[in-house]
């Protein structure tokens, strides 16, 4: 008698996690660009509406069975949305969530557009959309920090689709209009970049936040800056105390300080091998003033080959110049 008892807990117990697990989340967000929605779960149905990338949707119901469609099997769900639209959409194209995991839930969805490969300029705008809605209802936290950087590069990433469609001076796109405080013209590549600035002033925001305020350095640090180097060594020192430089004096002990240091590692060994661009005796000086500045830096980070190297490098430079 106990036997059965347990065996028809154990069946009940099973029966009930699966239903569980079978059952339709409470809430969806719609996880693929213009998704349309329709009066049936079919999609013969006829569309009552396109439901752009984040639209935070109420399921209502589930479709009996489910169905593959582009690869992915699912029933559809009947949703409401905010703007109290009504219909079913394929569960495929939707990532379940709650209340409570709203924003972390925005943030798989837009990381995922932010990598996947051949995105129209117009689907990333309904990304960058959703990224700056997503971003205003979120409090100061690691969460928010990842979503402001996520919005940034999402503009970056429009502005390389823009010049790859030949479009990169597009003074009047959306994207450049609405964020001409984020953006610069880079004549020489022809195409906007979110400038550097913009991400220095966000780990600056999060300071207080370590561990995002040091992702976003590493992102500013790695934005191209107006100009151009053209094999000058003294444009390419400038640029590197501008980003990498800056890099590492914020974060001496960070992640991407090996990296930063053979960066001018590599910027010294081409100072040493083109001193002619340096004629005058105050030109010297001041390229001692920097090497001492680069010395600096080095003494900066832990120990490590990097370090050493970066040191040796600038000796070599010294050495050469002459004391």
């Amino acid at each position: 008698m106990r036997k059965l008892l347990i065996s028809q807990m154990l069946v009940f117990i099973l029966v009930l996690s699966a239903a569980m697990l079978n059952a339709a989340p409470e809430y969806v967000y719609i996880a693929a660009t213009n998704v349309r929605m329709r009066d049936a779960a079919t999609t013969s149905g006829k569309a009552v509406a396109t439901l752009p990338i984040g639209t935070w949707c109420k399921v209502v119901a589930e479709s009996d069975k489910a169905e593959t469609l582009l690869g992915k099997t699912s029933r559809w769900f009947k949703v409401i949305t905010g703007e109290q639209q009504e219909g079913w959409v394929f569960g495929g194209l939707t990532l379940s969530t709650s209340n409570d995991d709203r924003i972390s839930t925005a943030i798989q969805i837009i990381d995922a557009q932010i990598k996947a490969e051949k995105k129209s300029v117009e689907d990333l705008m309904q990304t960058l959309d959703f990224a700056d809605k997503t971003r205003e209802m979120a409090s100061h936290s690691l969460e928010k920090a990842h979503l402001e950087t996520a919005f940034l590069r999402m503009l970056s990433r429009i502005y390389d689709v823009l010049s790859m469609e030949g479009k990169g001076s597009d003074s009047k796109h959306p994207a450049v209009k609405n964020h001409q405080n984020l953006c610069y013209y880079h004549e020489p590549a022809g195409q906007y970049f979110v400038k550097s600035d913009a991400y220095w002033e966000l780990a600056e925001k999060y300071s207080d936040i370590v561990e995002a305020a040091e992702d976003i350095a590493w992102q500013a640090a790695k934005q191209p800056l107006p100009g151009e180097s053209e094999g000058d060594p003294d444009m390419m020192i400038y640029f590197f105390e501008n980003s990498y430089g800056r890099y590492v004096e914020s974060f001496p002990e960070g992640a991407h300080v090996a990296e930063a240091l053979d960066m001018a590692t590599g910027i010294l060994d081409h100072a040493a091998e083109n001193l002619s661009y340096y004629e005058t005796a105050e030109e010297k000086s001041q390229l001692k003033t920097k090497l001492a500045w680069f010395e600096d830096l080095a003494k900066l980070t832990p120990e490590s080959e990097a370090r050493k190297k970066l040191l040796a490098s600038r000796k070599k430079v010294l050495d050469r110049l002459g004391n």
